[in-house]
Order: C-alpha cells, then structure tokens, then sequence
C-alpha cells in the first residue's frame, strides 16, 4: 500500500521543478500574523470531536479543559510558525489509514487514503483558513463545493434552469457530462495552488502553507503497523481543514476555460 500511494503521490507526469525551499531565509513580522487567542479558543471549540488522533495521539477532548493555560502557549508557537514559515515536524507527518471503497480488496486502487494529522495543526489549520479565504482569488460562480450557503440541491437547482433556459430559449437539447476525477485530492499540482495564490496572498501565509503541504511526510497504517515514511510530490491532503478549499482553487479556472472553449 505504502509503494503504491508514493507512486501515487510521486507526480511522475509533472513537469520537473527544482525544489522551492521550505521556510524562509528571512523571519515575517509577527504583527502580520492574523491569529490571536480569541481564533483559537474558538478553533478549539469548534473542532469535532470523538476524532481520531495523529501521530502524537493527542485528541482534542484532551486539550479542551486545558484551553486556559494552553491558548497562550498556542498563540506563542502559532506567531513563530507564521514568522518562520515552519512548523514541528510532528505537525507535518499524516498517517493514512486506507478505507476501502469498492472491488477487490487486494487493488490498492480501491482504497481511499485518509490522513490523521495531529490536532495542533489542526487548529492552526482553523485559525488559518478565514485568512486563506480572505487572501485568495474570488471563487468562480459555478462552483458550489465546501462553500458557506451552498449545497448540493443549489447545484442542481442551477443545473435544472441552466437546461430549461437552453430548451426554451434557444431551443437547444444540452448534453451532460458527469466527470469522477480518480484521485483527485492525491494528484494536484500544489505549485498551481501556491502561483494561484501568489498574486493575494502574503508572503508569510504563503510561506506557511507551503511547509505544511510541501514538507510533509505520509506513513500508512495497516493493523496497527507503520510503513516507512516518503514524502509527496503531489496532492493535498485528505483530512486537512485546508485542502478542500485548496482544490477549489486548483480546479477554480475550469468553469470559464469550458465556457471559453464551447463559445
């Protein structure tokens, strides 16, 4: 299974790059840093809970009475990962647990690879992600995917109308396609992500998405034993608070380039 998700992950039809350096040769002001304590009680709160821990096996039903004296201390080590754009490694290692999703169990195809990545970054992932919306490129219309007010129904409410409209119109029958992107989260190009991003973003949220992402280490679980450690080319990953709004900004140029090509 491990073999199988490096090859996955190893982004193999990617042009070559050299590899970006993964914290800064400068600190960033720690004034710019848009966390404070109030984000993180509030990111503590909010997190689910009866999760599944990461690799330090900390839940966040054990931070939770804690929140007095750990929130400071928190906001502290917060405030020198945006300054460095770093992170402790812990923060950066995903164990994946495949869940099998259909077929045969002996495909490692068929399995989906879930991340447990410890709670800490997971609250820094909360604290960051109202900054990351903020900083990032409009959402394109047409897409309704991880979006506050939005759901499935609205989607198809658009899609029903968008067809009468043709019908009535225009009198045209449109046709339908349904794509199933196969492992779509594990075979981004994060560095579309990261040049989407540059011409909003601050450096420093930047940098520190960067090494989150870039610098992380996978190792999967199976019984309850631990393959070894690899790092991935590609993808984002699946179980992180970000990585979904991080896919909607890799596919956001999708809905205007098939306007463009079918008019």
């Amino acid at each position: 299974m491990a073999r199988h998700l490096e090859q996955l992950f190893s982004g193999d039809l990617l042009p070559s790059r050299p590899t970006p350096p993964t914290n800064c040769a400068q600190p960033f002001d720690v004034s710019s840093c848009p966390i404070d304590i109030d984000s993180i009680n509030a990111a503590i709160k909010q997190l689910p809970r009866q999760k599944a821990p990461g690799i330090d096996h900390i839940t966040i039903e054990m931070l939770s009475p804690l929140t007095d004296t750990l929130t400071p201390v928190l906001l502290y080590l917060f405030r020198l990962c945006w300054q460095w754009s770093y992170t402790p490694l812990t923060w950066r290692v995903a164990q994946v647990i495949p869940i099998h999703k259909k077929g045969s169990v002996s495909d490692p195809g068929n399995f989906r690879p879930i991340s447990l990545t410890s709670t800490f970054r997971k609250i820094l992932e909360k604290c960051l992600y109202p900054t990351l919306e903020g900083e990032s490129p409009d959402l394109d219309i047409a897409q309704g995917g991880f979006r506050s007010s939005r759901s499935t129904l609205d989607q198809a409410l658009c899609l029903i109308e968008t067809c009468s409209i043709l019908r009535r119109k225009h009198k045209i029958t449109p046709t339908l396609a349904f794509l199933d992107i196969k492992s779509a989260y594990d075979t981004v190009d994060r560095e579309h992500i990261w040049n989407t991003l540059q011409p909003t973003a601050s450096p420093a949220l930047l940098g520190l998405l960067r090494n989150l992402f870039d610098d992380a280490h996978i190792e999967v679980i199976v019984s309850n034993a631990s393959s070894y450690r690899f790092s991935p080319t590609t993808g984002v990953l699946q179980g992180s608070i970000l990585s979904p709004f991080l896919y909607s900004l890799y596919i956001n140029e999708l809905p205007s380039l098939l306007l463009h090509q079918i008019y």
